[in-house]
């Protein structure tokens, strides 16, 4: 049996988005469960950053220690995929482009803003997402699915 290419990313993988240690990005309800923030999924790109779980040996201190105090969340691929309705409307309200979610392996390496991570990939919409309104119902969607899974490790500051 062969090996899975690495920039293939299967289904069932498990992704790592780090949280920064912020009520700008979650806030705890009152039965203790966190509710994500649109902002924590926010990108200037419209490409929302995750780390492959596989590729980081499934440690999601991993994610979380370039930003001091960070916490992770984790989503799964396929559910990532099957977002469907992001959809660009004209003037009119009327359905303009309907866009394709899917998740691509963009490890950094040798980038002198960054430090270098193998496992990092991106969220993307197929066409390219074209401003932030579109972005923002992914950014919607993406909270819902971490809404679900709640927290992978913690910020610091929760116990």
């Amino acid at each position: 049996m062969s090996e899975i290419p690495v920039s293939d990313i299967a289904s069932d993988e498990i992704l790592y988005r780090r949280v920064p240690d912020s009520l700008d990005f979650y806030e705890i309800q009152d039965d203790g469960k966190v509710k994500f923030k649109t902002l924590a999924f926010t990108d200037a790109e419209f490409r929302a950053s995750v780390d492959r779980a596989k590729l980081c040996g499934n440690d999601p201190k991993r994610t979380a220690s370039l930003i001091w105090g960070s916490g992770v969340v984790s989503l799964v691929a396929g559910d990532v995929r099957a977002i469907d309705d992001i959809i660009q409307y004209d003037k009119k309200q009327k359905p303009l482009t309907v866009f394709e979610v899917d998740i691509e392996h963009a490890p950094i390496m040798n980038d002198p803003n960054y430090p270098d991570n193998p496992a990092h990939a991106e969220i993307l919409t197929k066409p390219e997402c074209p401003n932030s309104k579109v972005f923002k119902r992914l950014r919607e969607r993406l909270v819902l699915l971490a809404n679900h899974r709640q927290w992978e490790l913690k910020p610091f500051s929760l116990p």
